[in-house]
């Protein structure tokens, strides 16, 4: 077992986004505003998948994004018991278990375990077969061939067959799930091998390839889900919990949990009530939250959260319409001392839109391209027609207490330069809409996840026509730097294009880039095993109860 004390790298946040009930009347209410938000894989994390590699292997992304410690009393070697419950909670509440429609962090989290792809991402962040047995990809990268595995069932009882395959990838087609809309054809070229034809070159197409596998005709997936993963879709209420039972006929290793209930708490105090209570068995809890924790008395587990906390900047808007203007705030942002106070300094110092977990793409040239200076923002502030400043609105998501105090801290920082930050907080439901969605919004503190272990889970949503790009930036040299880089099959070239799109994002500041929060699991001594993702991702298979 790996507990972990701190040092400043590694771990994970919450506030992401990726989201839908049962429930008739709130649930059709919540549904519409939420289905509008279908897009992403933003961290609007409060959820779920995240790393980095080639199509072929893994990047090395463990060795980048190692967890730092956390101090506890917790250490030794445990034994697994077979059975049992365990409860977690989280800060928010998931209402969409269609992985072809959820667009919430927590959602896919969960969904982590009720579907499997043809693929599945390891914890080093490589990919390997997982619906299929074996894959093979051409020289040139555009034909990729997958051996359906024998014997997988999904949970309705049915065994998986060469339809349910072709059904699901025209579903995710359909439902414009990235990646997919690069296949040009796709056919079963016998009852147990479908072959994928792209429009172009993409060595990187196996990350998307972990896209969830459903049975033919499967409809209202969002409240009835049913998968082949470890576990299945025993019950949901509304703003309430979802609870998940263990698969007996699951194809691979079998969890030791027979049940997991996912409870969805309002806010970090009153998760922390429920812990001292015994009513959650576990929850993520940021650095702030976990000190609260009688480490005497807990397991507690730490990594990167595998998600990009920004002061996201509506490009769109009056002031940050000027590139200067967006600049200067990057200039007046210190982001080591965010990282310090809000987080007692478990967090990772980023500069631009990549997590460092991708490690073989991610630029740290960018980390210190805005070092802090206060006279620098003024300079470019004065050029942009400000030089007595300007007032604007942070827009929060109430149930996100790092984010809140993010921009506490950044109140007083901007007010260096002259700039007002006024902070408005508005529940997850409304954000989503009105910010993510409507964009109707100046700037607003969120943490950006992915949706698979890939630059262009992360990089995409800044395409100029991406439905995704929620902060409205536009550049000519990012969308050709990006065409180009997921186009290559020069590995080398590749990753140099990857970086390219970094470096404008953080030159042309799309949005002030802050930090890979650092996430500490907090487990009850019950309970043990953990697996850390280059996602977000709750591997609930790997965790047991702790046997007397």
């Amino acid at each position: 077992m790996t507990l972990f004390s701190k040092t400043g790298r590694g771990l994970r946040s919450a506030g992401r986004i990726s989201t839908r009930t049962n429930n008739k009347s709130s649930f059709a209410r919540r549904a519409t505003a939420l289905a509008l938000a279908a897009v992403f894989a933003l961290s609007l994390t409060a959820c779920a998948n995240s790393g980095g590699q080639t199509a072929q292997s893994g990047t090395g992304s463990a060795d980048a994004a190692k967890p730092a410690e956390v101090a506890t009393a917790a250490t030794g070697e445990t034994t697994a018991a077979e059975g049992g419950e365990f409860v977690f909670g989280i800060a928010s509440e998931v209402y969409n278990f269609d992985p072809f429609e959820s667009t919430t962090a927590d959602s896919r989290a969960i969904c982590f375990n009720i579907y499997d792809g043809l693929m599945k991402i390891t914890p080093e962040g490589a990919f390997e077969p997982g619906l299929a047995q074996e894959y093979t990809m051409s020289d040139d990268a555009t034909v990729y061939t997958f051996t359906l595995r024998d014997g997988v069932k999904f949970h309705n009882g049915k065994t998986m067959e060469m339809a349910d395959v072709l059904f699901s990838i025209q579903k995710a087609i359909d439902a414009k799930i990235k990646g997919y809309d690069k296949i040009a054809s796709f056919e079963a070229t016998d009852d147990k091998t479908v072959q994928i034809t792209l429009a172009a070159p993409d060595t990187g197409f196996l990350a998307y390839m972990t896209q969830a596998i459903v049975p033919d005709g499967s409809e209202d997936l969002a409240s009835n889900p049913v998968g082949a993963g470890p576990f299945k879709f025993e019950e949901f209420e509304e703003q309430d919990h979802v609870t998940l039972a263990k698969f007996e006929d699951y194809w691979g290793e079998k969890p030791h949990l027979d049940k997991v209930t996912v409870r969805f708490v309002a806010n970090s105090s009153e998760m922390m009530i429920a812990f001292q209570a015994g009513t959650i068995n576990g929850f993520d809890a940021s650095a702030g939250v976990s000190a609260q924790v009688d480490d005497t008395n807990a397991r507690l587990y730490a990594r990167n959260s595998n998600a990009v906390q920004l002061l996201a900047l509506n490009n769109d808007s009056e002031y940050f319409k000027d590139e200067k203007v967006r600049q200067a705030l990057s200039y007046a942002v210190d982001r080591d001392n965010i990282i310090e106070t809000v987080n007692f300094g478990y967090g990772v110092k980023i500069g631009t839109g990549l997590i460092p977990g991708l490690a073989k793409y991610y630029d740290s040239s960018m980390d210190d391209y805005y070092t802090t200076d206060a006279a620098k923002a003024k300079e470019l502030l004065k050029e942009a027609g400000y030089e007595d400043g300007f007032e604007f609105t942070v827009t929060v998501p109430s149930n996100y207490q790092v984010h809140i105090d993010t921009a506490q801290v950044l109140v007083n920082q901007l007010a260096a330069i002259g700039v007002t930050m006024n902070i408005k907080e508005v529940d997850w439901a409304t954000w989503l809409e009105s910010v993510y969605t409507n964009r109707n919004y100046e700037a607003t503190i969120i943490s950006l996840d992915g949706s698979f272990a890939y630059p262009t889970a992360f990089l995409a949503r800044y395409e100029s026509t991406s439905s995704s790009n929620f902060v409205n930036f536009k550049s000519d040299d990012f969308d050709k730097a990006y065409n180009a880089a997921t186009t290559s099959t020069n590995d080398e070239e590749q990753v140099k294009l990857f970086k390219e799109c970094q470096q404008i994002l953080t030159k042309e500041a799309a949005s002030v880039y802050l930090e890979d929060i650092s996430s500490i699991y907090v487990y009850s001594m019950d309970f043990d095993g953990f697996v850390s993702y280059p996602l977000y991702a709750y591997d609930f298979s790997a965790i047991y109860k702790v046997a007397e």
